[in-house]
């Protein structure tokens, strides 16, 4: 693959951590620093299964983003342990996580529904989704399903992924939308659930060893150099990468 693309990586982990900041400011917020320039149209808010983010666009760079809030309540959490399997519809043999699944198929239609009428205004534009975490997983399966209605081009980079589905699923969603990244940092504990036995992670891993400002490129789904090698993982690895602190706590550096 292509080497790591700083520029719209630094941009998207910006607005996954951006997501994290009061739900109720992302259309009338001040965006600044990097995401300057940014303008939102849409706020995701599915109170069913407490899933949040937005979608928006910045012109200077031709791109409409869409940015899923990480877990931040009990009822993500709640959804992230749910660890059944259900049937994917759009791929033999697949299997996706459940709990995944129903919040990312609960938001998916106004998502959808934002994303075709920016298309319509700016049809040159790329379509880039993230997400840390929760929204990691949730910006997976939605570049996925983007790409399955027709909208292109897509691109994806996500965070600290947990594990979404099984092996047949994982080359799918990865055949699917090429144009992806996932980037673990060290001992990150959510990227090593659910257990590798019934879930397999999606290609493209992007490696970031320790704390270092630096990214390694890894192989296939699950590679042993990279940060499948850990066994003994932590959650403080979890809430910051890239020199990010992520979680509720970063908000006050991004806005």
């Amino acid at each position: 693959m292509a080497g790591y693309d700083w520029t719209t990586g630094n941009l998207c982990l910006w607005h996954s951590e951006a997501a994290y900041c009061d739900p109720s400011s992302y259309l009338t917020r001040t965006w600044k620093g990097e995401l300057s320039g940014f303008t939102p149209v849409y706020s995701i808010n599915d109170t069913k299964h407490d899933t949040q983010g937005y979608v928006g666009y910045t012109s200077s760079q031709e791109a409409i983003y869409v940015s899923f809030r990480g877990s931040s309540s009990i009822q993500n959490w709640a959804d992230n342990l749910d660890v059944r399997l259900t049937t994917y519809p759009s791929c033999s043999k697949c299997e996706v996580h459940e709990g995944f699944y129903q919040a990312e198929q609960s938001c998916f239609p106004g998502v959808l529904d934002q994303v075709r009428q920016l298309k319509e205004k700016f049809p040159s534009y790329t379509v880039i989704v993230t997400g840390h975490s929760l929204g990691a997983a949730l910006a997976t399966l939605t570049a996925t399903d983007l790409v399955n209605s027709g909208i292109s081009p897509v691109r994806m980079f996500n965070f600290g992924s947990p594990r979404v589905g099984n092996d047949e699923l994982s080359v799918y969603l990865s055949d699917t939308v090429p144009d992806h990244s996932r980037v673990t940092h060290h001992k990150d504990m959510v990227v090593h659930i659910p257990m590798h036995e019934r879930f397999r992670h999606i290609s493209h891993e992007w490696y970031q060893p320790e704390d270092d400002i630096e990214l390694n490129e890894c192989s296939g789904y699950e590679d042993s150099t990279c940060s499948y090698q850990w066994h003994k993982t932590n959650v403080d690895d979890h809430l910051l990468y890239l020199g990010v602190v992520m979680g509720g706590d970063g908000c006050g550096a991004i806005l």
